[in-house]
Formats: structure tokens, C-alpha cells, sequence
């Protein structure tokens, strides 16, 4: 039986993936409004992501196309 909706990851889970190097967050801006990422991993919901951005072992990394406005952000380890 197919999914007709995409699954959303947990705050749990989020964490989990963002200790693997090479995992981010990222909000994308779509259509029907922005969306929070952990890449590689899948969408999580903007109240999980607020959670995640508040904690002391997360730091920007990177702008993208609009400098002082954060579009990523990686664990440091």
C-alpha cells in the first residue's frame, strides 16, 4: 500500500541524524510556505526544528542565496 503522505521526522529522531557528519538542517522555501529539512533524512516540523535551532551544540553553516539570513545549520561535534 503506497503512503500518501510524507512521513515527518521526529525531534528524537532529527537529533539522532544530526549527529552523523555530514547531516544538516535546512529551511527550503516552497510555494506553500518554508520547510525545515534534515538533509540527508527527510522533513520535520517547524516547532521540532524551533527546538533543535535552540540548542547550544547547533551553529549556522551556511546562508546560501540570501547572505545574513541562515538556511542551514550542522551539530558541532
Amino acid at each position: 500500500m503506497k503512503k500518501d503522505r510524507k512521513e515527518v521526522l521526529t525531534f528524537t529522531k532529527a537529533v539522532e541524524l544530526l549527529h552523523r557528519t555530514g547531516t544538516r538542517m535546512m529551511i527550503m522555501h516552497a510555494s506553500d510556505g518554508d520547510h525545515f529539512y534534515i538533509v540527508p533524512g527527510g522533513v520535520i516540523e517547524r516547532g521540532a526544528a524551533e527546538k533543535i535551532l535552540q540548542r547550544a551544540d547547533i551553529q549556522e553553516f551556511d546562508d546560501g542565496l540570501f547572505p545574513g539570513n541562515p538556511q542551514s545549520w550542522k551539530m558541532v561535534r
